[in-house]
C-alpha cells in the first residue's frame, strides 16, 4: 500500500483514508509506504500540512513498533522522481525493514525565521 500525502489539502479525509488504507494493508500483511514531504515534515508549509505529515509518521511508527512493515519517504523540491520509485520499491520489499523515514532530494535542516 503506498499513500500520497504530498499534495493532499483535505486533510481530515486524508488521515481518515491513510488510516483506512494503512489497517487493511497491516490485516493482509502487505507492506505499507507513505509518501511525505520534507517541508511538511519541518512545518514549512503551515500546521495542516505539518500536522498531516507528522500525524502519518507516527502512524508509521506504531505500524512498524507492532510488526508490520510500515516505512515513509519524504521527498525534497529537487527529488528526482526515479529515486522515489527507487526507494519505494525496496521499502515494499521489506526484507527486515520497519519503521524507517527515508528521505529524497531532501535536507533536513529546519526551519528558520526572522
Amino acid at each position: 500500500m503506498i499513500f500520497d500525502a504530498r499534495e493532499r489539502e483535505d486533510y481530515e479525509r486524508a488521515l481518515s483514508e491513510a488510516f483506512e488504507a494503512a489497517q487493511a494493508a497491516a490485516r493482509e500483511g502487505k507492506p505499507i509506504v507513505f509518501l511525505l514531504t520534507q517541508g511538511d515534515l519541518l512545518g514549512q508549509r503551515g500546521a495542516p500540512r505539518a500536522i498531516l505529515a507528522n500525524a502519518l509518521l507516527s502512524g508509521m511508527r506504531t505500524l512498524a513498533a507492532e510488526g508490520h512493515r510500515a516505512n515513509a519517504v519524504a521527498t525534497g523540491p529537487d527529488a528526482d522522481p526515479g529515486d522515489v520509485e527507487h526507494w519505494i520499491a525496496l521499502l515494499q520489499d521489506g526484507r527486515g525493514v520497519a519503521g524507517e523515514l527515508v528521505r529524497v532530494g531532501a535536507v533536513h535542516v529546519g526551519k528558520v525565521q526572522p
